[in-house]
């Protein structure tokens, strides 16, 4: 995240990356495991048979996808404690989404490879990938707000039903460009997402199953209160330190151990054999 602030609200750069040529070979067999097994899930919704429409189902796939790929860049270029959380949560709605569907060889495929590279990330070898520290690393309410509005397009196909809503779409667009304004720290994103996240939730309720409109509006709600927190407001915080003029300070006055550090007397003058 662009400008993010550490936990002790001082603005720091970019997230580091990490050099490819320390990564080691579990890491990459699990994004390729993850993202192959994404692709084939997101085959299978878009060209096999589902409970949703057309509609929905293009939707959800593309959100997931996005969002798997999104865990996926962090893993590989900016691993933490949250890409583990965050590959677990999208293999965890990617295995919600096959409860829907029937089982087939591109079924069983898919979950076996989504399955083997998920795994591989919770084990004890690759702790110490994920627990490099970073002294800029961001705020935890401000990454999960992130990464919830990119779930955006996810949350609204996925509770598209019987089909996703005008208003629907407008919010699956809204988080995507919300999230990543507000991840680049643009000015304006946060209030944007504090004001408007809400009512587009709200809006896009009507029209679909009640307990599908109130989990959408509920999903809302979360993050415009996460929106509204210090750690959120910090990471896109645009202060910057301000340019003071020196003030002078007499020597009588300045503490006698600091005056000898620097070759000078309590009355300001060098000491005898100082430069």
């Amino acid at each position: 995240m662009d400008g993010a602030l550490t936990d002790n609200g001082q603005r720091t750069n970019p997230i580091g990356c990490a050099t490819m040529g320390s990564m080691p070979r579990r890491v990459l067999v699990a994004a390729a495991c993850i993202l192959s097994g994404s692709l084939l899930w997101t085959a299978r919704l878009l060209f096999g048979s589902s409970p949703w429409g057309a509609n929905s189902s293009a939707l959800l796939a593309l959100g997931l996808l996005v969002a798997t790929s999104v865990s996926l860049v962090a893993l590989l270029l900016s691993p933490g404690r949250w890409v583990r959380n965050a590959i677990a949560v999208t293999a965890g709605a990617w295995a919600l989404t096959a409860i829907a569907l029937e089982a087939d060889l591109l079924w069983i495929a898919a979950l076996a490879i989504l399955a083997a590279g998920a795994v591989l990330t919770r084990t004890s070898a690759m702790d110490s990938w994920f627990q490099q520290v970073k002294a800029d690393r961001v705020p935890t309410k401000a990454t999960v707000l992130a990464f919830g509005q990119v779930c955006w397009p996810a949350v609204v196909g996925g509770l598209g039903i019987p089909d996703v809503t005008p208003a629907g779409w407008v919010l699956a667009v809204f988080g995507l460009v919300g999230g990543w304004a507000y991840a680049r720290a643009l000015p304006g994103s946060l209030w944007t997402l504090r004001l408007v996240l809400l009512p587009l939730g709200i809006a896009a309720g009507p029209g679909l199953r009640p307990a599908a409109a109130a989990a959408l509006v509920a999903v809302a709600l979360a993050l415009t209160l996460l929106s509204w927190t210090a750690e959120a407001r910090f990471a896109v915080d645009s202060s910057r330190p301000r340019r003071v003029r020196p003030v002078s300070i007499l020597p009588e006055v300045t503490p006698p151990g600091l005056m000898e550090s620097a070759g000078y007397d309590r009355r300001g003058r060098p000491l005898a054999g100082s430069d």
